[in-house]
């Protein structure tokens, strides 16, 4: 098994949230601090099984099974370990939500978000309790399960799209982005700007199906003209 002569420690993070409405924002550019320490890939295995036991039995209340198909999955041992301590896994885990049945199995799928757990993967991952959904891999490290939503089976091959609200941590000028599952990866198929200078509409009201295949996307920009305030919006139509 190859040695990693440099791998990090996750301490404590303080991170500033601000709640609008079913918006989370921020306003704070975050970057993951950083603290050598020595270690082998053989050496941090168990406190990684420790991290997935304590997520899974005690965050998802016996989820034990689906971490572990996670890692299975994910975690390379040519990418290094991150572990993380219980109490800063606890502080940021934001729960589950449910998004409905997303792959027409008549069951209602859930989401949440969990960090990276090698240095391949640079952000947070959206994690579905329905294993044959796949993760939704970001580079981002302002995640949350509020952030993604279902915008309903736009190609018509009876598994719905779905949407997040993304942010880079930092400025007012966030995106929504729009995915389609594809070849059991999920593919970007559309983004829109959002200012959050400007709530509403709401998220889920900025996309639209206007056909097979087809949608729009509603960009919102607020701007000066004349020294007043004003907004600066239109739709952008997509097309898989």
């Amino acid at each position: 098994m190859t040695n990693f002569k440099r791998i990090f420690y996750i301490p404590i993070l303080t991170i500033l949230l601000a709640y609008c409405k079913q918006q989370k924002v921020e306003n704070v550019n975050i970057e993951k601090p950083k603290t050598f320490v020595t270690g082998n890939f053989d050496s941090l295995i168990l406190p990684l099984n420790k991290n997935i036991s304590f997520i899974g039995d005690s965050l998802l209340k016996g989820k034990i099974s689906l971490l572990k198909n996670y890692l299975a999955k994910y975690q390379s041992d040519t990418c290094g370990v991150i572990i993380y301590q219980d109490t800063l896994l606890k502080s940021e885990f934001e729960g589950v939500k449910n998004i409905g049945d997303i792959n027409s199995d008549k069951l209602d799928d859930s989401v949440f978000v969990i960090p990276t757990f090698n240095y391949c993967d640079d952000g947070n991952s959206y994690v579905f309790f329905d294993t044959t959904l796949p993760r939704l891999k970001t580079d981002s490290y302002c995640c949350h399960p509020e952030n993604l939503f279902s915008i309903g089976d736009i190609d018509e091959d009876g598994i719905k799209e779905i949407c997040i609200f993304y942010s880079s941590c930092s400025s007012r000028f966030k995106s929504l982005i729009a995915y389609s599952l594809k070849n059991k990866k999920w593919k970007i198929i559309g983004r829109s700007l959002f200012d959050i200078g400007i709530m509403k509409p709401d998220k889920e009201k900025r996309i639209r199906k206007i056909g097979k295949g087809k949608f729009e996307m509603l960009s919102i920009e607020g701007v000066v003209k004349n020294g007043k305030f004003g907004e600066s919006k239109y739709w952008e139509t997509f097309t898989f």
